[in-house]
């Protein structure tokens, strides 16, 4: 079994240029992932001079990582969002969640890279009949166009979907649905460069103190130490936040996700398992989410398979668990790849774009959502740096909570974890099952 992605048999992580010979850019962009990249290609269009370095290779993160679903659901709706930010910026903010795929389809498309795209849509399993009654509650609140692109399915429908015996009924969710993560970041990588960006890698950033032109950046590498000068910086680091990003690392709260790939199956198992190779997860509060490989004969199956830091081999046997319960006719079969990546949440399940106290400006916390939110938040923070009228809305500059007692280690996870899984089972519980 590889440790690595199975996203890296096809597209793995390259190293960018190492050496930085020169000592002034217009906007420096740490983290070379979907935000970072996606913000940089906005900008070079705008004509900036823009550098993105990263410590790692491109989108050696969670971009090559994540499951490679799509979609542009908010974890709360509109009456929740306008409470905590007003009816104004409420608003807004789910106007981005519905903006954010897309723009990140048609900037997908812009790429002129095959990422195996795929809109066969998505399904959700109700865990619960009170998931099955939100759903429907959350179907009917939205506008009729938006309630045509959904289906609700009950119980005895869900094999339609999903052929498993598990789910108290689920949703269709036309118009979403997959890609190939890490084929997606290298042609973001790929049009950046086009564009005239200069992307570094093995490069860290140390911090950035201000001064009358802008920043002052330290930075180190293969070539050592290294002073730069820049406009403006933009944080993209999202989950990967470190010890010079203390206003970062106060509010953006990393998550362990594990993924694991099965062994290639026959493609008529597959097709009855995940009929019309729609993306798919459920309601749990733990939850899992599963998708065919792109050539549609694996399994590659996700979730929080242990709330503490533990290795591929441990999460894969956690995770083979879950599978084999959706899916008992996957009993046994063999695991190829486990691998893991963080995830980023704020304590609001909001992504989060502004600017720090100190002049750095930032985009973080995509709660799950990461492939549409990440690449549109990128162009969002872009949009702000750029000055561009009608830039300050929505989650642009919405109140960052900061997390009591938190300072980048998340502590608190495996009592959060093991809470989830105590409501998980009594959700079950109330059902009679």
């Amino acid at each position: 079994m590889k440790t690595t992605p199975f996203w890296w048999e096809d597209a793995a992580p390259q190293h960018a240029e190492r050496v930085i010979d020169r000592d002034h850019c217009g906007v420096l962009v740490v983290g070379a992932g979907y935000t970072g990249l996606s913000a940089a290609i906005t900008l070079a269009e705008a004509g900036v001079d823009a550098f993105v370095i990263d410590a790692q290779r491109v989108g050696e993160g969670a971009s090559s990582r994540n499951g490679g679903q799509i979609g542009n659901t908010p974890k709360f709706d509109l009456a929740t969002a306008k409470r905590r930010f007003g009816d104004k910026r409420g608003a807004e903010v789910i106007e981005d969640y519905r903006q954010s795929m897309p723009f990140m389809l048609a900037r997908a498309k812009s790429l002129g890279e095959d990422v195996d795209l795929n809109l066969n849509g998505s399904v959700i399993g109700a865990h619960c009949r009170a998931d099955l009654a939100d759903m429907r509650a959350a179907r009917a609140a939205l506008p009729l166009d938006a309630q045509a692109k959904l289906e609700i399915l009950e119980e005895h429908e869900v094999p339609r979907a999903i052929k498993t015996d598990t789910y108290r009924g689920a949703v269709i969710k036309n118009g979403q649905g997959s890609l190939h993560p890490a084929k997606y970041v290298r042609a973001l990588a790929n049009r950046a460069r086009a564009l005239g960006v200069r992307i570094f890698t093995g490069c860290r950033y140390l911090g950035a103190q201000r001064v009358p032109a802008g920043f002052q950046v330290q930075v180190t590498g293969e070539q050592g130490p290294v002073v730069l000068r820049a406009d403006q910086v933009l944080i993209a680091v999202n989950g990967y936040a470190g010890p010079e990003q203390p206003w970062l690392r106060k509010r953006a709260i990393p998550v362990q996700s594990y993924i694991i790939a099965t062994q290639s199956l026959p493609l008529a198992q597959m097709e009855e398992l995940l009929p019309m190779n729609r993306a798919a997860s459920d309601s749990k509060r733990v939850l899992c989410y599963y998708r065919r490989s792109p050539d549609g004969t694996r399994m590659l199956f996700g979730g929080r398979a242990r709330f503490r830091t533990t290795s591929e081999a441990r999460s894969a046997i956690g995770l083979r668990g879950y599978m084999e319960q959706i899916f008992p006719s996957l009993k046994g079969v063999e695991i190829t790849h486990s691998w893991l990546g963080n995830v980023c949440f704020a304590s609001d399940f909001t992504s989060h774009v502004g600017r720090m106290p100190d002049g750095l400006h930032y985009a973080s916390c995509y709660n799950g959502s990461g492939v549409s939110m990440a690449t549109y938040m990128g162009h969002r923070v872009a949009e702000l740096m750029l000055a561009r009228e009608g830039a300050d809305r929505g989650v642009v500059n919405a109140p960052f909570p900061k997390v009591p007692f938190y300072n980048g280690k998340p502590w608190f996870l495996p009592a959060v974890g093991g809470l989830y899984r105590l409501q998980d089972k009594l959700a079950r519980w109330r059902d009679g099952a």
